[in-house]
């Protein structure tokens, strides 16, 4: 069999993920980003045509483009996803790991490590067609499940060619946290596993906390799913900080991210650990945040590890630009795998890797 992918955003640079495969005569919408910037419009949305759409998790690159698209087509998503998507949306389950039928070809979910109710897409096609979505090996809340092997991946490389580890991350963090500070996070991601480690740090150092009630209400929506959805031996520590009641004058504020600015702050620092805008970036260069990543995506030996596993013949970095030197460095992690052009003709055959597989 075999099928085509077109990534119709998200290649090359940090933009709206937005992928078709196309097989067994169907057309597959995989996410539907949108602006990653108030006022950006949204282009690859316009004259699509598709039989179905799958939603990996409920940040707004990737599920913000649903309005874009005719509220008729199918949309597959989580259940904790769907409740991102715009107002009376029609939508059909997703499972959180498992497998279903969507227009005649077969689906696996898994988990990806990322965010609340966020899973990875497999199809059963050409060979395997795998979509991390985004992922992280390294959540401490957050699980990510094995996927079956595919000859195409289409894999977040949101970092580039970044690769430091989450604990040199946590330690730098850690350093800032005697001077009062608001952490604004998105509400279903990096927000429920800092809200745990802030918490435990509080204590450690005696300091006020407060964490915003739509994170602990996210903590407690994770709470109520199936164990082996959340890492082991978490549960304690989701339920008493669920009990703990926020300080009155809090020293560290964890809040959902509203866009906040130094001036609506005046007695603490804002204190990012993700993506900036533009804006935050001259913020950051005026002196008037801070910055340090918590890491959310897969860094870039991850990322090889994981083609590794999926034996994939052909590697797409998403998320990520691709100019001609990170282009480079790209070929000599990957090699021939190097996939750069947003249209793929997908084959089904068997090729023998020359790296040991490795796993997660």
């Amino acid at each position: 069999m075999s099928a085509t992918v077109q990534i119709l955003s998200g290649l090359g640079d940090k933009g709206p993920a937005a992928i078709v495969v196309e097989a067994q005569g169907k057309r597959l919408l995989l996410d539907a980003g949108g602006a990653l910037h108030p006022g950006e419009p949204v282009t690859w949305a316009q004259g699509l045509a598709v039989d179905a759409v799958l939603i990996s998790h409920d940040h707004v690159d990737h599920i913000g483009g649903v309005v874009e698209l005719p509220a008729q087509i199918p949309l597959y998503c989580t259940p904790l996803v769907a409740k991102a998507l715009p107002p009376q949306r029609a939508w059909q389950p997703l499972p959180y790991r498992g497998r279903l039928d969507v227009e005649g070809i077969a689906v696996t979910t898994g988990q990806a490590g990322h965010s609340l109710g966020g899973v990875w897409l497999h199809l059963d096609d050409a060979g395997g067609i795998f979509y991390s979505g985004d992922a992280c090996f390294e959540s401490r809340l957050f699980p990510f499940d094995a996927p079956p092997p595919a000859h195409t991946a289409l894999l977040d490389a949101s970092y580039g060619r970044y690769d430091q580890p989450q604990a040199q991350c946590i330690h730098a963090i850690g350093k800032a946290l005697d001077h009062p500070l608001v952490l604004p996070v998105p509400e279903t991601g990096r927000a429920l596993e800092m809200a745990l480690w802030l918490s435990e740090e509080a204590d450690q150092r005696h300091l006020p906390l407060a964490i915003d009630p739509i994170i602990r209400d996210n903590l407690a929506a994770l709470l109520a799913l199936p164990n082996d959805l959340r890492r082991k031996g978490l549960d304690a520590a989701i339920q008493a900080l669920l009990q703990r009641p926020n300080a009155r004058h809090p020293a560290l504020w964890l809040v959902s991210d509203r866009d906040d600015d130094p001036p609506d702050w005046p007695h603490h620092r804002l204190l990012h650990t993700g993506y900036l805008t533009p804006q935050r970036r001259q913020q950051l260069a005026a002196g008037e945040v801070l910055w340090q990543r918590w890491n959310v995506h897969l860094r870039a030996s991850h990322l090889v590890a994981l083609a590794h596993q999926l034996q994939a013949v052909q590697v797409a970095p998403l998320f990520t630009p691709l100019h001609a030197d990170a282009e480079t460095a790209w070929r000599d992690l990957l090699g021939t795998r190097l996939i750069t052009q947003p249209s793929l003709d997908v084959e089904a055959q068997t090729k023998v890797l020359s790296s040991p597989l490795l796993t997660p």
